[in-house]
């Protein structure tokens, strides 16, 4: 097998292994530079990370992470997780991008509001269903924004292991009629879904294993759709919400305060443009593909020397 892959890398003339999480992919870009002397970038996203509690496991991230040739992070919370396992020098911050050419305001299509019968406010979230997404939260959050907004729809765009929890959270809140779980959605149509809702909810938290939101991709695409956004003062969240600037910050696992941001959101229009356009703003500068490119490219043309 080593013999093959010397035979891969000489073919294909690689210089460079760039390793997207830790486990496996940093330990064996390790080996490999190890047997071939070839240099490695490790990039961490989080889930990589935040629960590894086995010391074996925490070994093999401490090997991978201390012979790699430089280390980045998705966010600033995801970094000091990393420096929580290893002290390294050669470590930054790039985020994830966000496509600004699929993901746009333009791409708003009120064909939707007809498809799901919506004649009011729409709050949308996109995400799998999984513990630390905190969906339940924002559905305990709906009895409250019902009373203000009783047109109002929530929109659950995303499947996984807490569907039946969360359809038996609905059915007790009596929601059935302003919840809508949408499924899955293919991701060209998930534009027009950030594009048309009102306001985008992501309520995640941090599990009992430690998991968390290592960035949130969501959070970009809904800004850069020009749809305000409310988030979880949790994870990597904060790198992209700027609180009351481009978007609103609340307590993880709180509904009320959760209700209470939806309900401003939607009631003080001044502020929501305001977020709009200041959020809009902070992803062209700051989350945009071609930037994030641009500083994974000098970064592998500075450790290859290319």
């Amino acid at each position: 097998e080593l013999i093959n892959m010397k035979k891969i890398i000489q073919k294909e003339k690689i210089d460079l292994i760039h390793a997207h999480w830790i486990l496996p992919q940093g330990v064996l870009a390790a080996l490999f530079k190890k047997i071939f002397n070839m240099p490695y970038i490790i990039t961490v996203h989080a889930g990589d990370i935040f629960p590894i509690k086995s010391p074996f496991f925490r070994y093999l991230s401490k090997m991978a992470l201390q012979n790699c040739d430089y280390c980045t992070a998705n966010s600033s919370y995801t970094k000091n997780a990393v420096l929580n396992i290893v002290q390294i020098d050669k470590i930054k911050v790039i985020p994830m991008g966000v496509d600004l050419g699929l993901f746009s305001k333009n791409k708003k299509n009120n064909a939707l509001r007809k498809k799901f019968k919506i004649k009011g406010k729409l709050i949308l979230s996109v995400g799998r269903l999984a513990e630390k997404k905190g969906i339940k939260y924002l559905i305990k959050a709906m009895p409250d924004v019902l009373k203000k907004f009783p047109d109002a729809k929530l929109m659950i765009v995303g499947d996984g292991p807490e569907k039946e929890n969360i359809t038996r959270l609905i059915s007790e809140l009596r929601v059935s009629k302003n919840v809508i779980l949408a499924g899955k959605i293919r991701n060209r149509e998930l534009p027009a879904y950030y594009a048309t809702a009102d306001v985008f909810a992501g309520p995640s938290i941090i599990t009992k294993k430690g998991d968390t939101e290592g960035l949130g991709v969501v959070f970009l695409e809904a800004l850069a759709s020009g749809t305000c956004v409310i988030g979880s003062n949790v994870g990597g969240i904060p790198d992209i919400i700027k609180n009351r600037k481009n978007g609103l910050l609340v307590p993880q696992k709180n509904s009320i305060e959760l209700g209470n941001a939806i309900i401003e959101v939607l009631t003080n229009k001044t502020l929501r443009d305001q977020m709009i356009e200041n959020g809009n703003r902070h992803i062209k500068k700051n989350f945009s593909w071609n930037n994030v490119a641009e500083k994974f490219d000098n970064l592998i043309e500075k450790i290859g020397q290319f």
